[in-house]
């Protein structure tokens, strides 16, 4: 890092990132490959894909990285065969040589995040789903990653662990997302812990619970119990990716 220059991704970031891979390691820690290859919470993804996944993302975030640094757009993922492919050629490895991939992948993520420094040549990114990404909030996304997919691994982690850092950020960030490229059977989702509220759609009800649990409603997690603002039945959430 150029001495005096401005890290572009702010540092409270930097710092959960760095909680959120420690957490994530001590929850692949004593697990064996007949762990791995049993069934994740994703329909038809086993734990060891899941895991290939989340080493496969992190190096995509890094080729966003390149993208920002450079200005050369550089595609998180050459294809989504691709993609897959690689998800598959993890999965299959053994369970140490696959812990060990997403470990390195992490690593090597958040060292590179912290040389992308003030000016960026690329502020606006795109994701492998196509989505626009803001260089600044790279760290956030591989946060995000993290945090769902130890929801997914099926084991003790479960969304009503997220922290509130973590849970009204990720709220503010997919809501337009949802109001804007998806259509939600529900209008707003009013928080029952602190009276906020994120408008998602333009029809239907307002969907009243705790944080944690509408932001599992909204990404399609398991969650606690919901209530419309017109006492209807709660409806599943339009798929996220």
């Amino acid at each position: 890092m150029t001495s005096g220059a401005s890290i572009a991704v702010p540092l409270t970031h930097l710092t959960e990132l760095e909680t959120a891979e420690a957490c994530l390691r001590a929850d692949l820690t004593g697990r064996d490959q007949e762990w791995a290859a049993t069934a994740s919470g994703l329909p038809d993804w086993s734990r060891a894909q899941l895991v290939g996944h989340l080493a496969g993302s992190a190096r995509g975030l890094i080729n966003l990285c390149e993208w920002a640094s450079t200005g050369d757009e550089t595609p998180m993922y050459v294809s989504q065969e691709a993609r897959a492919a690689e998800i598959d050629r993890l999965a299959a490895l053994p369970w140490d040589d696959l812990t060990a991939e997403v470990e390195s992948a992490g690593a090597a993520l958040s060292h590179r995040l912290t040389t992308l420094t003030e000016p960026l040549a690329a502020r606006t990114l795109r994701l492998g789903s196509g989505a626009p990404v803001r260089a600044a909030d790279l760290a956030a996304v591989r946060i995000r990653e993290i945090e769902i997919h130890r929801v997914d691994l099926a084991a003790e982690y479960q969304p009503v662990d997220w922290s509130t850092t973590f849970t009204l950020r990720t709220l503010g960030q997919l809501a337009p997302f949802f109001r804007e490229q998806r259509e939600v059977p529900a209008q707003v989702l009013r928080s029952v812990d602190s009276g906020r509220c994120w408008e998602v759609g333009t029809t239907g009800p307002d969907l009243l619970g705790t944080e944690s649990d509408l932001l599992a409603w909204l990404l399609g997690r398991p969650h606690g119990p919901l209530r419309t603002s017109d006492d209807s039945a709660v409806a599943s959430a339009p798929r996220w990716v």
